[in-house]
């Protein structure tokens, strides 16, 4: 865990422009948070720039190094550290300011801005503000040989791979594009302002259409996102800019598309409502070659006949034998016992399961870690 954490850190660009926008958003004495703080570096700039008071919030355990380098760098009179979800976490006053960046590559993430908007009703001043402010997404066809063959090369070790290449070209993958790769002048696609998220609104439907500057052969397409943290500080991963950590956003097509200077590119990116996030559905249409090209993230994933089952309204479930466990578990958080208590009673019910009390016990423990309190 530490090493992905400390990896981020190198990103400087990334790193440094936010925090000249935290330096200068932050007015003395103000109240910050920091949602989904990982080491804590935003809260610890925000406390370095005049921050009354600093909060940092993350689900993961990650937050314990933060509060050891809090005390190391002697902030620990001005920042405080949660463990937990923010909506289960109570802060003791509202904040003039949050900053996150939960992010990925091309932001869109039901989860994160169900986070960011929750965080802002529950912890934000009514005249408070957020950071980044906006992010605007931006998309262009590009030409990339390497970057398919990355993709499409399933045939290793004299066994053909075949079926698991096409659903990789059904999924969007995480590549690093420079500017020569793109055919054309990228569109923007969506804007979404923070301070006023709306989650109806946030699916991306989006139609529209590119002039190929160049013949060649056109690979997918490539995404990206501008991120304005203040009015005149943006933070970018398009292929025009460094590299960050972010990298570019690649919708392969399952077929290249060969494409002349002055072609027109008719293009959809969609995201629908899916699993608790989103599928991505990508169409290119080439009306001068009569070709086109659909790909989904639905096709992307092995479902199998049962996963259909369960989604059926007729279906009636039963509890499975893993179900049993897990309830057995939490029936028996009544307040009296304790967890080596819980293992010992578990391993005795279930002894097919769980072969020695060590082996209950770490069950035992997952369960405590996510429902006890």
């Amino acid at each position: 865990m530490i090493k992905y954490y400390l990896d981020l850190l190198k990103d400087k660009r990334r790193i440094e422009t936010f925090r000249e926008a935290i330096s200068k958003s932050v007015r003395s004495g103000d109240v910050v948070l920091d949602l989904g703080t990982g080491l804590g570096t935003f809260a610890f700039f925000a406390a370095k720039a005049g921050a009354g008071k600093v909060y940092g919030i993350d689900k993961k355990d990650i937050v314990e190094m933060a509060k050891e380098l809090c005390k190391f760098n002697n902030l620990q009179e001005k920042v405080i550290f949660y463990k937990g979800y923010s909506d289960k976490i109570d802060l003791p006053e509202k904040v003039d300011l949050i900053v996150t960046e939960m992010l990925w590559s091309l932001f869109i993430s039901k989860t994160t801005m169900n986070s960011i908007k929750g965080a802002k009703e529950k912890f934000l001043k009514a005249n408070g503000r957020i950071m980044p402010e906006s992010v605007r997404i931006y998309l262009a066809p590009v030409s990339n040989q390497n970057i398919y063959n990355e993709i499409v090369s399933v045939n290793e070790y004299g066994i053909d791979f075949a079926p698991s290449g096409k659903m990789m070209l059904n999924n969007f993958h995480q590549k690093l594009f420079k500017k020569g790769d793109l055919i054309s002048e990228p569109k923007m696609v969506k804007e979404i302002n923070l301070m006023d998220i709306n989650l109806d609104e946030l699916p991306i439907d989006w139609h529209g259409s590119f002039i190929s500057s160049y013949s060649g052969f056109m690979h997918g397409l490539a995404g990206w996102m501008d991120l304005h943290l203040t009015n005149d500080i943006v933070l970018s991963n398009s292929p025009s800019s460094t590299p960050t950590v972010w990298e570019n956003i690649f919708f392969p097509i399952d077929k290249p598309l060969e494409v002349s200077e002055g072609d027109t590119i008719e293009a959809v990116l969609k995201t629908i409502p899916f699993e608790g996030d989103y599928e991505w559905n990508w169409d290119i249409i080439i009306p001068e070659k009569g070709e086109s090209r659909s790909q989904s993230t639905f096709k992307g994933f092995p479902l199998s006949k049962d996963f259909f089952r369960k989604k059926s309204l007729d279906f009636i479930p039963d509890i499975s034998p893993e179900g049993e466990i897990i309830k057995a578990i939490l029936e028996l958080f009544n307040g009296e016992r304790t967890v080596s208590d819980i293992a010992e009673e578990i391993q005795k019910r279930f002894p097919h399961q769980f072969k020695d009390i060590k082996d209950a016990l770490g069950r035992v423990e997952r369960i405590i870690e996510r429902y006890s309190r």
